[in-house]
């Protein structure tokens, strides 16, 4: 499932999700989960965007967070579609993250299909979130990031992914908990950094 690469740091996979919270929340636009969400979000973006993680994702990435976060963004509270400067901004958002930032982008290719297909299978998942999860994988990204603690619970229910540590994003300061590391282990929460 996974290739060794020589020599590099460990990278990790951000979902979609945590992208979507802060363009969210930059825009003003209905955040779905709450203030401490969007903060740790915009913590582990701001890393990203200052060069601090290595981060590689799929290029299904790009097309939800463009679907979901610009083409149809979209506040729960009002139910309403954003439009004008709003869509603006969050598309502007999205290009200086994905155009203009050192993402190590992956193509969906068969053997990652393959791959998302055993996952999906094995943790009862959807498509999108097999195929992020099989490019982590497949990429030796240590660590992913994402809100979904739905996704979290199933991977820790069905036994975890070697080598990856599902997280939800954290404030600087606070401790990190990984949610499953590998298959059998129970973690503690870790130290902050």
């Amino acid at each position: 499932m996974s290739r060794r690469r020589g020599g590099v740091a460990q990278r990790c996979y951000i979902d979609s999700c945590v992208y979507i919270e802060v363009i969210k929340g930059r825009t003003g636009v209905g955040i779905d989960h709450d203030e401490q969400d969007y903060d740790r979000c915009l913590q582990v973006l701001a890393q990203f965007e200052n060069g601090n993680l290595a981060v590689t994702a799929s290029t299904m990435v790009y097309v939800e967070v463009f679907g979901k976060g610009e083409a149809k963004l979209h506040d729960k509270r009002k139910s309403q579609l954003a439009t004008g400067k709003t869509q603006a901004a969050a598309s502007a958002i999205i290009d200086a993250w994905f155009k203009s930032s050192p993402i190590s982008w992956v193509e969906v290719h068969q053997d990652i299909a393959e791959d998302a297909r055993e996952l999906a299978r094995k943790f009862h998942l959807d498509s999108q979130d097999a195929v992020h999860l099989a490019t982590a994988v497949d990429e030796d990204c240590g660590i992913f990031y994402t809100l979904d603690r739905r996704l979290i619970g199933r991977i820790e229910d069905g036994g975890g992914i070697p080598n990856l540590q599902l997280l939800l994003p954290v404030a600087m300061g606070q401790l990190t908990i990984p949610i499953q590391a590998s298959v059998g282990d129970k973690l503690s929460p870790l130290e902050p950094s």
